[in-house]
């Protein structure tokens, strides 16, 4: 995967094309089980490569003395998650020697230590701190680049379901391989990060899990629910074209086919909360989409299930193996594994009277207990604040530019709709939001938000 990833970064990056550098970060956000450069037991992941060089870019160019009109406003808009980040930082130096040996953790590395140890220092701290590091300056460089006129955020937003694209095209293939062992699976290529645990042998009743480019099944399913939530959004709302379509078609079939609770539960929300805005919003024309978008899928099932059910009853019947199995998810060992790590996790929030055990001190099974495990109640009062005003934010730019097609009212809702779909996800079944690719969509986000108020200030003046 070096091979492929470290001369094209590089090429771009003497090219003087940060445009491309970004767009190859958001490809490579989805081949997570992959490295591109393995430093004993820990492998850099493919997006990380031209997140680099990118940042390395942005970083010649302020030395050199190029402006960013916009850097003061980005910065006072980032504040509060600017805070955030600087209390993480601060508590994985000071938490975890404060109350060493008082609590017990769950550690970053299960597989080593398969049983909660006693708090100290850990080289997990350091690692976890440089990841965040590296994603809050990708973050912030993103953002300068994109308020700049020769920014083009809708090249980043085709990388990002080309990218959801090659997730379902290796999905289907791993598939393949899996009821046909004939077909050949380059999991060496894929699977080659000694970091994470791959887990690419699953079943589900007599159904293969399918795993894509990523390390298990939830993985799969947590990303391809927020291109779901994004697609699915943009094309009731009027933005999305043919391949917009065909990405709804293919995420959720590959959804399914990863047969993960996650994913489901997820698709469930999402369904609920698209009709509660609906409703609420009474915008006539979405909710007449939405209730076209129902009537066709339920239809597309039935005609689906009446046709397995006359030539491949086999199918039927593995299906419904599957469903009794996701039911009955809540009674297996894993489940049970993953619930005691949560109330654990919570009850080290407890135990440090709310401040937390540090950043990377703890590892959950799901992103609430994790954040109250390691920044405390009071890192996560800090992004609670950061996401309502953000909210805020959204809805005040939405509501003003009502009835303007812009291309920033696309972006910012089809990026919102894909952190939103991811973020749900996480909060059902994920311990971290820490891939360089979510922050980049973030960053695109702010963005357009930043342009859309600039541009609707100048209105103003004028």
């Amino acid at each position: 995967m070096g091979l492929i990833f470290w001369p094209l970064s590089f090429l771009f990056f003497f090219r003087k094309d940060p445009q491309r550098l970004l767009e190859l970060t958001l490809i490579g956000g989805v081949l997570q089980a992959a490295a591109v450069l393995v430093m004993g037991g820990l492998g850099l992941q493919p997006a990380m490569a031209p997140g680099m060089l990118f940042i390395a870019f942005m970083g010649l160019q302020l030395m050199l003395g190029v402006k960013f009109p916009a850097a003061g406003r980005v910065l006072k808009f980032c504040t509060p998650l600017l805070i955030a980040f600087f209390w993480a930082l601060a508590g994985s130096i000071l938490l975890p020697r404060l109350f060493e040996g008082v609590v017990l953790v769950w550690p970053q590395k299960l597989d080593e230590v398969a049983t909660r140890v006693p708090l100290a220092p850990t080289r997990g701290n350091m690692t976890q701190d440089c990841y965040l590091v590296l994603d809050l300056v990708m973050f912030i460089m993103t953002i300068f680049f994109l308020t700049r006129r020769e920014a083009d955020p809708r090249r980043l937003y085709n990388a990002y379901l080309v990218g959801a694209g090659l997730a379902c095209v290796v999905g289907f293939w791993e598939m393949a391989h899996r009821l046909v062992g004939s077909i050949p699976f380059p999991k060496e290529l894929l699977y080659s990060n000694p970091g994470w645990a791959v887990l690419d042998t699953q079943m589900s009743g007599p159904v293969p899990r399918i795993n894509a480019t990523f390390t298990e099944p939830s993985a799969c399913a947590t990303f391809l629910i927020g291109t779901l939530y994004s697609t699915v959004w943009c094309a009731l709302r009027g933005y999305g074209n043919w391949a917009t379509r065909v990405m709804i078609f293919l995420c959720t079939l590959c959804l399914l086919m990863t047969t993960s609770t996650t994913g489901y539960v997820a698709m469930i929300i999402g369904l609920a909360l698209l009709i509660v805005y609906a409703i609420l919003s009474r915008e006539r024309r979405l909710f007449r989409r939405l209730m076209m978008f129902i009537a066709g899928g339920v239809l597309c099932m039935g005609v689906t299930t009446l046709a397995l059910a006359a030539f491949a009853p086999d199918v039927i019947k593995a299906a419904a193996e599957v469903m009794l199995e996701t039911q009955d998810k809540k009674q297996s060992a894993s489940y049970e594994e993953r619930t005691q790590k949560d109330a654990d996790s919570y009850q080290l929030a407890f135990d440090t009277y709310g401040l937390g055990t540090g950043w990377g001190s703890d590892r959950s099974s799901s992103l609430l207990p994790g954040f109250l495990a390691t920044i405390g109640v009071v890192g996560v009062l800090m992004l609670v604040f950061w996401n309502g005003s953000l909210f805020l934010k959204i809805y005040r730019t939405i509501k003003g530019a009502a009835g303007e097609r812009s291309l920033d009212s696309w972006m910012i809702e089809a990026t919102f709709t894909a952190l939103l779909g991811r973020t749900v996800a996480t909060l059902i079944s994920g311990p971290v939001l820490g891939t360089m690719d979510f922050y980049v969509l973030l960053a695109m986000l702010v963005s357009a938000l930043i342009r859309l108020q600039t541009r609707a200030r100048k209105q103003v003046r004028a």
